[in-house]
C-alpha cells in the first residue's frame, strides 16, 4: 500500500476501481476530483484492488487532507488494516477531511439526504403546493446535456449568496460541469417558461443520480420552479433504478427542501486532527477567534 501523486496515478485502473463496487460516489472519479481539489494523491495498493483518494491543499508549506468545495466526502474501496490507514496521518499532520467511513478515533457525524425506496417516498405538504403552482403557471421540464443556462443562473445565486465563493471555486464548478459532460454523466433538467429560468444539474453513474448545483429566477422559485426540476430529476431516477442524492447540507433551510421532496438522512464522517507546527497551530486558533467575534 503507497500514496500515489496524481501525475502517477494510473487513471484507467482507478476508474475501475471506482466502477468494481456498488455504491461508490462520483466524488472518487478522477474527473471529478481534477475540476474540484487544489491537489489529490490517492492510497491505494499495487493492483488498485483497494484505494481511498485524498484531495489536499497546502498552506504555508503545510499540507493539509481536506473536503474541496463540491465535493462532498470520500470514500475507503475496500478493506484497510490500521497500519495502512496509518500511512494518511503520517503524511498529512493537518486533516479537515470528510470520508463516508469512520477513519480515525472520534469523528463528527454529518448527514446528507438520498432517496434509495421510492416505494416508501412522501412528499412533504410544501412541496405538494410548490408542485401544483409549477404546474398551474404551465412549467415543464427539459432533460439536456448544456448547463449553461444553469450555470448563469448558479453564478448569480451565488455570488450574492455566499461571501466565501470566489471566481476560483465558480471556475472549478464550471470546469466540473465541463468534466461531466466530457465524461457523459452530466443531466441537466431545465425548467422551461418565458426566458431562461434556471434549473439544475446532476451526475449520473451506473447506480446513482447525483444533485450537484442548481438555481432559478426569483419568481420562477417562488412559483415551484426548483421543487419542479428537483422532482423531475428523482421521478427521472425511480425510472432508471438510481439512487436519488440531495448532495447533502448542513443547512436547515435546504435539509427542509429536501425532506420535504422525500430525502432520508444518512451518516458520513468529518475527521479532524491538527498536529501541524505551533505556528500553524496558533494561526489557525486566531483565525477561529476572528471568524467567531
Amino acid at each position: 500500500m503507497k500514496i500515489v501523486e496524481r501525475k502517477n496515478i494510473n487513471v484507467a485502473r482507478w476508474e475501475n476501481l471506482t466502477n468494481k463496487q456498488e455504491g461508490i460516489s462520483l466524488f472518487a472519479k478522477a474527473w471529478y476530483l481534477d475540476a474540484i481539489a487544489e491537489s489529490w494523491c490517492v492510497l491505494v495498493n499495487d493492483d488498485y484492488s483497494r484505494g481511498i483518494a485524498l484531495p489536499y491543499s497546502k498552506r504555508a508549506g503545510v499540507e493539509v487532507l481536506y473536503s474541496p468545495v463540491f465535493g462532498r466526502y470520500s470514500e475507503v474501496i475496500g478493506e484497510f488494516k490500521e497500519d495502512e490507514l496509518a500511512l494518511i496521518t503520517e503524511r498529512f499532520k493537518v486533516i479537515e477531511f470528510a470520508c463516508r467511513h469512520e477513519l480515525f478515533d472520534k469523528p463528527e457525524e454529518r448527514i446528507y439526504q438520498a432517496i434509495s425506496d421510492f416505494k416508501s417516498r412522501k412528499l412533504g405538504s410544501q412541496a405538494k403546493r410548490s408542485l401544483k403552482k409549477a404546474e398551474k403557471n404551465g412549467f415543464s421540464v427539459a432533460l439536456t446535456d448544456d448547463y449553461s443556462n444553469v450555470f448563469s443562473k448558479v453564478k448569480e445565486e451565488l455570488n450574492h449568496k455566499f461571501t466565501g465563493i470566489t471566481e476560483k471555486s465558480l471556475n472549478a464548478l464550471k470546469q466540473l460541469f465541463e468534466n461531466a459532460k466530457q465524461a457523459e454523466a452530466i443531466k441537466v433538467f431545465n425548467v422551461v417558461g418565458n426566458g431562461n429560468l434556471g434549473g439544475i444539474v446532476c451526475f449520473e453513474s451506473k447506480d446513482q443520480l447525483l444533485y450537484v448545483k442548481g438555481a432559478v429566477d426569483i419568481e420562477t422559485k417562488s412559483n415551484g420552479g426548483m421543487y419542479l426540476a428537483l422532482n423531475s430529476a428523482i421521478e427521472y431516477a425511480k425510472e432508471n433504478n438510481l439512487k436519488f442524492d440531495f448532495g447533502g447540507s448542513n443547512i436547515e433551510g435546504v435539509k427542509r427542501f429536501n425532506y420535504n421532496l422525500g430525502g432520508i438522512d444518512e451518516v458520513y464522517f468529518m475527521h479532524i486532527q491538527n498536529n501541524g507546527p505551533a505556528w500553524f497551530k496558533l494561526a489557525k486558533r486566531l483565525k477561529a477567534h476572528l471568524i467567531d467575534r
